[in-house]
């Protein structure tokens, strides 16, 4: 455990200009998530909290299949994760790993913006006990992820440039793909948090939402 720690302490280090430029598109995407919801059409918003209040009502009037809402999570989260590893191997598809991260800050800026706009205090609890939580863990993910993949077409794009000192691409592609991974499993837990724990939370408070 120490030498992982140091490993990750170690990797935090030599990549902190990548990290707080991924974190910093992070914060860009969430801004414009929470601005969108301003700037949106009040009949397109409408529609958006009547398929909210749907979907609430779905706790309370339908049994829903816990391993339904497991499998669309884990799918939807997986894809942008390989999104993100593939993005990090193609060295012209750089934007992507910038996009994919923008695109994580932007849904979770409006979503946030739009329960708080909508329906106040009790959409702050939906925030803090229904989306938050796994949350914690995925964002981190995908900073990581994004941190990864960036830091690995940098390489590449280094090695091809300095020709008289290569890098063995083999073992750099192998712990790229193994930290991927690792991600991937840890995916499975916020996964696991959004599928058994959150919509316990949701049902309670969209029980309240009218």
């Amino acid at each position: 455990m120490p030498t992982i720690m140091d490993s990750f302490k170690k990797h935090i280090k030599s990549n902190f200009i990548i990290y707080f430029l991924i974190i910093l598109c992070l914060l860009i995407g969430i801004s414009v998530g929470g601005f969108t919801v301003k700037v949106i059409n009040s009949s397109h918003k409408q529609e958006l909290v009547a398929y909210l209040k749907g979907f609430f009502q779905l706790f309370h009037n339908e049994e829903i299949r816990s391993v339904d809402i497991f499998l669309q999570s884990l799918i939807n989260n997986l894809q942008l994760l390989s999104l993100s590893w593939i993005f990090g191997i193609l060295v012209v598809a750089i934007p992507g790993i910038i996009f994919i991260i923008c695109f994580k800050g932007f849904v979770i800026g409006f979503t946030v913006g739009l329960l708080i706009e909508q329906f106040k205090f009790k959409g702050i609890l939906l925030f803090l006990l229904g989306v938050l939580p796994q949350n914690l863990i995925i964002i981190p993910i995908f900073i990581t992820a994004s941190t990864l993949s960036l830091s690995f077409a940098l390489m590449l794009i280094k090695n091809k440039l300095n020709k008289s000192k290569q890098i063995n691409f083999y073992k750099q592609f192998l712990i790229y793909t193994t930290s991927y991974v690792v991600l991937a499993l840890l995916i499975l837990i916020a996964v696991s948090i959004e599928t058994f724990i959150s919509p316990i939370f949701m049902k309670i408070i969209s029980g309240y939402i009218q």
